[in-house]
């Protein structure tokens, strides 16, 4: 099952920005679903911003933000315990582009504590992965149509995706993100080529 899955990240370049907030939103990072505000939410680009920004189809807020052809792409799929939120995206004072948070409320405990190498708070909490492995028990006793994309509770910014989505993901081609198996996948991937 390690195989199955895949975390999402960035793409490994410097030209493509990642996210801030531009207001104060509160509610995305937190397993449950968010009510909408009537109107996009407002983002603009997170420092240090690159000198020519690339706008891709995907960026990191830490939650993912997907262009317009993503969204439409995966919305129609109905997957459990995701929601996609409208957002401007400020990227110069006369270039505001439309984006889609895609706010995971699908958080699943599943890694296993004894085969992975994970560094933990006093209080059990985990804050750093150098090896992760899925707890197989924890995802079989979920049907496949519950567990398509989910964050893992243990470290809510995390997100994994089976491996039929990320066929169906790739197939767009999409620019700016890439996916890492989880049995190559560590908190330190962000950073690596």
């Amino acid at each position: 099952m390690q195989n199955e899955y895949c975390v999402l990240e960035s793409a490994a370049s410097n030209d493509y920005p990642m996210l801030s907030w531009d207001e104060y939103f509160v509610g995305l990072v937190r397993p449950k679903p968010v009510k909408p505000l009537g109107r996009p939410v407002k983002l603009r680009l997170g420092k240090p911003i690159p000198r020519n920004p690339i706008m891709a189809d995907f960026h990191e807020l830490p939650e993912p933000v997907f262009s317009p052809r993503m969204k439409n792409a995966l919305e129609p799929l109905g997957l459990h315990g995701v929601q996609f939120i409208p957002a401007d995206v400020l990227v110069k004072p006369d270039d505001v582009r439309p984006y889609w948070v895609m706010h995971v409320h699908n958080w699943i405990a599943c890694i296993d504590r004894e085969r992975s190498v994970v560094s933990l708070h006093e209080d059990g909490d985990v804050f750093g992965v150098q090896k992760l492995v899925l707890d197989e028990r924890v995802l079989e006793a979920i049907s496949l149509e519950q567990r398509l994309a989910f964050c893992l509770a243990d470290t809510p910014s995390t997100h994994v995706f089976h491996q039929s989505l990320v066929e169906q993901v790739l197939a767009l081609k999409p620019e700016g993100l890439r996916f890492i198996s989880v049995s190559q996948w560590s908190d330190s991937a962000a950073f690596q080529p």
